[in-house]
């Protein structure tokens, strides 16, 4: 419990139960699954914004709020192009803005140590003040879109940073690491959901159905899929729950998710084989390992056909397996692609300024790619957004910034510090590719709080050996 100055409203025999959290928390998740299953999605965001608003007046424990907040952002992914359906909704908006002021205010606490991280927050901060300085016009600089942006990628991330930090304690993390582990459980259901109503369409095709909430899906999986392994080696009962998450990634059809995803599988696959595990799950990891190699390779071409490559692949039944990987290679960087076109265009942005780039305001991409009302004009890749909107300064901040979280997470050994490190990079994998980090709420938001947990000094946890493990 924090050091403070006002007690908990909620009673004290719950306020100090995680009996009652471990009920709070399941009862939020199974509203959720029925809101996927009976595309409840406008409702559902408001009842959990309504109960993130009495949490936050009730609770003096942040980490209450985690929960609600992912899963609504699972579940409202599917409400493409929505921004005048939630807009209505201000008035609520309001009234949870006040609970967050009201919960910051009474359950005042001051930080007790500026972390590693930190100074990455700052740095970027800077760059997204500056980003577009001498070419972005200052109607287009304050338009509320761009500022959400901007302060909510910028200055929003340190000032959070310094009002959870005196709230990061263990069990915090635990309920953080559950939080990731339940929304890409979500995430997972919600693509069996998509199979299930449009069962007749891809018995007809066995090609991947389309839904346009794919790759935020992709995401949440491959940000969740360590935490399934973590569990797994506390709960052999939980042992299947990462490969089942990486089958929903698989048929999630998004490129970025079965490519990047794949080769994040197989890298926790040998990660944690060898990573303090049991005979058991050193056996279970490798026999995954190889059965997902071989079906891999035998049945490469009908894994073609199933992500709709087949179609953009000429002679495609006669190729050989390694003739068949060099056209899936060409196909992806063919210059048809629109991400190749970003990427083109982000070099001609960046040449135009290249001290502070062309801003994250910035509407010249419409031509290639128009954004949905409410977001910003994305290049689709990390590297060229950095570089497009920022410039130099851009690259150079956002460069220290990863150089800290990198030498941060190498300097971490405890089994859930790793795990979280690991989670953010699949977070940072599938950012490559679509726009990730550069989403206030939830993925940056994700990402702080991730590198928040691996500046905290905690106690020195005793490694478990082998044979110590919890089944």
């Amino acid at each position: 419990m924090l050091l403070q100055s006002k007690q908990a409203l909620l009673p004290k025999k719950l306020n100090e139960s995680r009996s009652f959290r471990d009920i709070f928390d399941g009862m939020v998740f199974l509203f959720s699954l029925l809101v996927v299953a009976f595309r409840f999605e406008v409702v559902g965001c408001l009842v959990l914004l309504g109960v993130m608003g009495v949490m936050l007046v009730l609770s003096d424990r942040l980490s209450d709020v985690f929960l609600p907040l992912i899963l609504m952002t699972v579940f409202v992914t599917r409400c493409y192009d929505s921004f005048d359906t939630f807009i209505k909704f201000i008035p609520l908006y309001v009234v949870v803005i006040l609970c967050v002021v009201f919960h910051f205010v009474y359950y005042r606490a001051k930080p007790t140590k500026i972390g590693t991280s930190f100074a990455g927050l700052v740095a970027v901060s800077a760059a997204l003040l500056l980003g577009g300085v001498g070419s972005l016009s200052a109607a287009a600089y304050f338009r509320p879109l761009n500022l959400y942006y901007v302060l909510g990628l910028g200055i929003a991330m340190p000032l959070l940073y310094l009002v959870f930090q005196p709230r990061a304690d263990e069990e915090a993390r635990e309920r953080f690491l559950r939080g990731l582990f339940l929304a890409g459980c979500l995430a997972a259901y919600a693509v069996l959901v998509f199979y299930t109503q449009g069962w007749d369409e891809f018995r007809e095709s066995y090609h991947a159905l389309y839904f346009q909430s794919k790759n935020n899906l992709a995401t949440y999986l491959m940000i969740s899929l360590p935490v399934g392994f973590y569990y797994s080696k506390k709960n052999r009962a939980l042992i299947l729950a990462p490969v089942l998450q990486y089958a929903a990634l698989f048929f999630c059809d998004s490129r970025g998710g079965t490519f990047l995803g794949t080769a994040e599988f197989f890298f926790l696959l040998v990660f944690f084989c060898f990573y303090r595990s049991d005979k058991f799950r050193r056996a279970f990891f490798i026999g995954i390992l190889l059965l997902t190699l071989v079906l891999v390779l035998c049945l490469l071409p009908k894994v073609v056909r199933f992500i709709g490559f087949d179609q953009k692949i000429d002679d495609f039944s006669n190729l050989s397996i390694p003739q068949l990987i060099k056209q899936m290679f060409l196909k992806i960087v063919d210059s048809s692609e629109i991400r190749v076109g970003l990427f083109q265009r982000s070099i001609d942005d960046f040449r135009s300024n290249p001290v502070f780039g062309v801003g994250i305001g910035h509407t010249g991409n419409e031509d290639l790619y128009p954004p949905v009302k409410g977001a910003m004009n994305w290049y689709h890749l990390w590297l060229p957004q950095i570089w497009g909107s920022l410039g130099i300064v851009g690259l150079l901040c956002f460069g220290y910034q990863l150089f800290l979280r990198i030498k941060l997470a190498f300097s971490r050994r405890e089994l859930p510090e790793v795990t979280l490190s690991l989670c953010y990079g699949g977070l940072l994998l599938m950012s490559q590719v679509n726009p990730g980090e550069f989403c206030p709420i939830p993925y940056a938001l994700i990402a702080m709080v991730i590198f928040l947990f691996l500046d905290m000094k905690g106690p020195s946890v005793k490694k478990s050996k082998p044979n110590e493990t919890e089944n």
